[in-house]
């Protein structure tokens, strides 16, 4: 597929930490605050309530060998491909284009507690959105992490160890 589903934000700046600052902003302005500085809450389709973390953009958008069992240090980088499909996030909570599937799986956190997780894959794109499951009964789910996946770890990772829930068609494109 030569073309995406959604555009691809690409931002240009004089140095790497200005376009850091850059897409960090653009996630606090789409997801996190409103413009009068109040936390924004999202829907899905399903109805479900998703907040967003300001610090969850250094889990999102930078790469990090084995974070989960850590430092949770984010050594490897800026994730460009990631921050590129910043936009695509709403995209997909709102099932605007393409086939989505809604996963549910429970996971050990660092600790070793289980922890539910719901997860969006777009077949067509072979992106991922990962959201926690509320703790408390009510309260909405947190945004994890947005990553492009290769199709072998969306195989393994995700569909040989979740429970698939539903499928989503877009609208198209």
């Amino acid at each position: 597929m030569t073309d995406s589903l959604w555009p691809k934000l690409r931002l240009k700046a004089d140095s790497e930490d200005e376009l850091i600052a850059a897409y960090r902003q653009v996630y606090l302005d789409t997801y996190v605050f409103d413009g009068n500085g109040n936390k924004r809450i999202f829907t899905d389709w399903t109805g479900e309530k998703i907040t967003f973390a300001a610090g969850a953009f250094d889990h999102a958008f930078t790469k990090a060998k084995n974070y989960r069992f850590g430092t949770c240090v984010h050594d490897g980088g800026f994730a460009h491909d990631r921050a590129r499909r910043i936009l695509w996030i709403a995209e997909v909570l709102a099932a605007s284009a393409g086939t989505i599937q809604r996963y549910t799986q429970t996971k050990k956190d660092s600790r070793g507690r289980d922890k539910k997780r719901r997860t969006y894959v777009v077949v067509d794109e072979s992106y991922v959105v990962v959201l926690d499951d509320p703790r408390k009964p009510g309260k909405p789910f947190t945004f994890v992490t947005a990553i492009p996946a290769n199709p072998s770890y969306i195989q393994t990772e995700i569909k040989q160890k979740a429970f698939l829930v539903e499928t989503k068609e877009g609208k198209g494109k």
